[in-house]
């Protein structure tokens, strides 16, 4: 395949380029700056915005897999999932329609939630092209210039615009874009809506497309039943459908290769920005529009509202542990704590992990679970026996519960021999049931959670995702946690306090002299 004009330009050396005369020197730095401006959405919007648009790379990523659809011919529909307020749209549903058309003199059409709307984004792109279509020899047609629809002097570029839901008049499109069709919340959640927006997406807008078109949807997710969730359950016959998947916080597996934890956009919203706007949407919210991970409103088994159980964890200057449940304070040294484990026996970056909580039975009525540790690592099966030590020596559980499964019965020797006191947790239930019963607790108010944990995001998300999150160890941990307090297996335990004042040590002599008359060195108790 021959080269492409800017490749055989830049392939051009100095001495080339020097020896030209002027008139053809100044046509190749023109041509070149040209076609480097055409390379891609994000080299056109970064030469040409003025630095309004910032090549963030979450942008120029999104920016090549729009290129690589349409010139590598890679997929039929993207599907580009992303946070609200990081840029996608102005890359997008501005620069994207402006740059194509300025390139291939082709027709964009472009919907969203709402007509008045869309044609924002239809006018946006039209002040583009006017500004910088002489630079390609684009020009618009005067007689031809609505917001909603534009179109070229010459061939059969132009642009139109449509709301999701409503007719779309006129000519159809090369490139079709789809960017936010759902309005809010009240619309996501509705099945009517839903179902409005399908038929319109399969009886209108895909009928608009032009031979061999692509299309772009472009969505913060809201549902898993919106129109992304739909489009991958029944994509239209034969499309090939590409994904760009990219959170607010990078979690395992990042396309962008994050590190667990890293900000999509640091210099917008760093790690601290996003924490506090995860802790204002709450979990459902924050899981869908910024983590792309839809759950179902309220947060499926587990509902949002159960998770503002929080405790304070308070230590005195002689050590003591106290724990301030809302109106109540517990003595630390009133938990009767245990830990759940449930491991996994693979390591590697797709594999489970392992879960290892421990737990304090505080001595409410009736009494509750407080989580004091959750601890979720990647390890083979030589880390499990480790992990276990280090719980077992700093926290003092009184046993240790082991999920029952053939790959676990040496650990469980092992852990015997080290001293430690294990037992087995049996899976006698599905995943899902054995939920329930925390779920239940939960609700009852009788699961409480620390105020300041680092680790608590993670957990508070994989719950509240369940059964639609992509792992599922900490809510195993948690259903037995739960099933062994339901089960009157685990207890809170209860201190006797040491008399300290001579009035009380004299009262602890009465009682016990009290309770040894009433034995018989033969009969035992006496009436």
């Amino acid at each position: 395949m021959a080269d492409s004009l800017l490749e055989q330009l830049l392939a051009l050396t100095d001495d080339e380029i020097e020896a030209m005369p002027v008139e053809e020197r100044m046509w190749v730095a023109q041509t070149m700056e040209r076609e480097l401006m055409l390379r891609s959405p994000a080299d056109f919007a970064s030469m040409l915005s003025g630095g309004q648009w910032e090549p963030y790379e979450h942008l120029v990523y999104t920016s090549d897999a729009i290129v690589s659809m349409i010139e590598d011919d890679d997929c039929d529909i993207l599907l580009i999932e992303e946070p609200v307020r990081h840029g996608k749209t102005l890359t997008c549903s501005r620069w994207t329609p402006a740059w194509y058309i300025c390139k291939y003199r082709k027709r964009v059409m472009l919907a969203s939630y709402e007509a008045d709307f869309a044609a924002t984004h239809g006018r946006a792109a039209r002040e583009l092209v006017t500004e910088h279509g002489a630079r390609f020899d684009v020009v618009i047609d005067n007689t031809s210039r609505a917001a909603s629809r534009w179109e070229l002097v010459d061939g059969d570029g132009g642009m139109g615009t449509a709301g999701a839901n409503g007719p779309i008049t006129g000519k159809g499109g090369h490139l079709m874009i789809v960017d936010d069709p759902i309005k809010n919340s009240e619309e996501a959640q509705s099945p009517v809506m839903r179902d409005k927006l399908w038929e319109w997406w399969q009886s209108t807008f895909l009928t608009r497309r032009e031979p061999g078109a692509k299309v772009i949807v472009i969505m913060s997710r809201w549902h898993q039943d919106d129109l992304v969730g739909r489009i991958l359950k029944h994509p239209p016959g034969g499309a090939r459908i590409k994904r760009v998947v990219l959170p607010a916080i990078a979690e395992e597996d990042d396309a962008l290769g994050r590190a667990p934890g890293e900000a999509l956009c640091p210099a917008r919203y760093d790690k601290k920005a996003l924490d506090s706007i995860r802790h204002d949407v709450g979990g459902a919210a924050w899981a869908s529009l910024y983590q792309q991970r839809p759950v179902p409103l309220g947060g499926g088994l587990f509902k949002a509202p159960f998770f503002n159980h929080r405790y304070t964890k308070i230590v005195k200057d002689d050590g003591s542990t106290f724990f301030q449940l809302e109106d109540r304070v517990v003595d630390g040294e009133t938990l009767w704590k245990f830990s759940t484990m449930d491991p996994a026996f693979t390591r590697g970056k797709r594999s489970d992990y392992t879960a290892i909580a421990t737990w304090g039975v505080a001595p409410t009525d009736p009494p509750s679970l407080i989580l004091l540790q959750m601890q979720r690592i990647r390890t083979d099966e030589h880390g499990h026996a480790p992990l276990i030590r280090e719980v077992w020596n700093t926290l003092e559980p009184s046993w240790v519960g082991i999920e029952r499964q053939n790959a676990t019965l040496s650990l469980f020797s092992e852990a015997q021999r080290d001293g430690i006191v294990v037992r087995w947790l049996t899976p006698d239930k599905n995943k899902f049931a054995r939920a329930e019963t925390a779920a239940a607790l939960m609700e009852a108010g009788r699961v409480w959670l620390p105020d300041d944990a680092d680790w608590m995001p993670d957990f508070v998300d994989e719950v509240l995702t369940f059964p639609a999150a992509k792992y599922d160890d900490q809510v195993d941990v948690l259903s037995y946690a739960a099933i062994e307090l339901v089960n009157r297996t685990v207890h809170a335990r209860h201190v006797r306090k040491t008399a300290e004042s001579p009035a009380d040590r004299m009262w602890e002599r009465l009682k016990k002299r009290e309770k040894a008359s009433k034995f018989h060195d033969t009969i035992g108790r006496l009436p």
